[in-house]
């Protein structure tokens, strides 16, 4: 669904797809496709009905791979580089162009017109799943980091017995154990079919910041072999950046979050159901 002109507001999507007899025919570009340089299958969202209303305008296709109308443009380097296994297992993005991309008429995924919620709803256990990510990088993060502190000595002192030391490990712990209550509050939800959305928005920020703070540390309490490619540290460190931008950029969770807080003071007179009010 991702497009140049279509990342944080999804309606900005360019591709169409025309019905074409028993074919929808579709042109456009994508943009960071996950994976794309070893699907076998693409799942690709076009606007279908420009005059229907906005979040109605989409449509969702099963595109079987390879077609002569899906080409795969090159594999966009990030800040953090490609490895061969990496690339093997899908960890790539992609730019795509997409020209007179012929696709059957049963191939519509979802109905007519339901793109745009079946993106939603995917990018919002997505948001759940990059959380759980988060968390297991930022314990293993810490893990190393205690790690170190216990064998390493300075000045006639082991590093996991100076005060400094210990508060930024207990630093690190209270964000992860936050971390973990979010997550697992959201999955409460998700099980009980509630809308999880406000609660999510709000995990998915922290979360962000949440594993950058962490490894961060780790790294710093490594010092030099922590900035070094001998542990994972600095390559996480690089990588974990991204989580501030997929699904959704801080700014525009913060956005629709703090505008959910003022409709839930207008509609109860009090902000606790933009707060995780119901657990009390």
């Amino acid at each position: 669904m991702t497009e140049k002109a279509a990342g944080a507001d999804a309606t900005g999507m360019q591709t169409t797809a025309v019905l074409d007899g028993d074919n929808w025919v579709l042109n456009g570009e994508k943009w960071f496709s996950s994976s794309a340089s070893v699907a076998d299958i693409a799942v690709v969202m076009a606007k279908t009905d420009p005059d229907a209303p906005r979040h109605e305008q989409y449509s969702t296709f099963i595109v079987e791979l390879p077609n002569p109308g899906y080409e795969i443009v090159r594999n966009i380097e990030t800040m953090q580089p490609h490895t061969d296994l990496g690339l093997k297992l899908g960890g790539s993005h992609s730019e795509i162009k997409i020209e007179n991309l012929v696709v059957p008429r049963d191939n519509l995924l979802g109905g007519r017109g339901q793109g745009f919620n079946m993106g939603q709803h995917r990018l919002a256990y997505g948001r759940l799943r990059h959380g759980m990510h988060n968390v297991a990088i930022a314990q293993r993060a810490l893990d190393l980091a205690a790690g170190h502190v216990v064998e390493r000595s300075t000045f006639g002192k082991r590093l996991a017995d100076r005060q400094g030391v210990r508060w930024m490990l207990a630093d690190c712990a209270a964000e992860i154990y936050k971390a973990r209550l979010m997550l697992l509050h959201i999955a409460y939800k998700a099980e009980r079919g509630e809308d999880l959305r406000q609660e999510n928005g709000i995990a998915k920020v922290f979360l962000a910041h949440m594993v950058h703070q962490v490894v961060d540390t780790a790294l710093q309490l490594h010092g030099a072999l922590g900035y070094s490619q001998d542990t994972p540290l600095a390559r996480w460190y690089t990588g974990i950046r991204s989580q501030r931008l997929v699904d959704g950029p801080d700014e525009v969770h913060r956005w629709r979050t703090g505008a959910n807080v003022i409709k839930a003071y207008e509609k109860y007179g009090t902000t606790a159901s933009a707060c995780g009010g119901e657990l009390l």
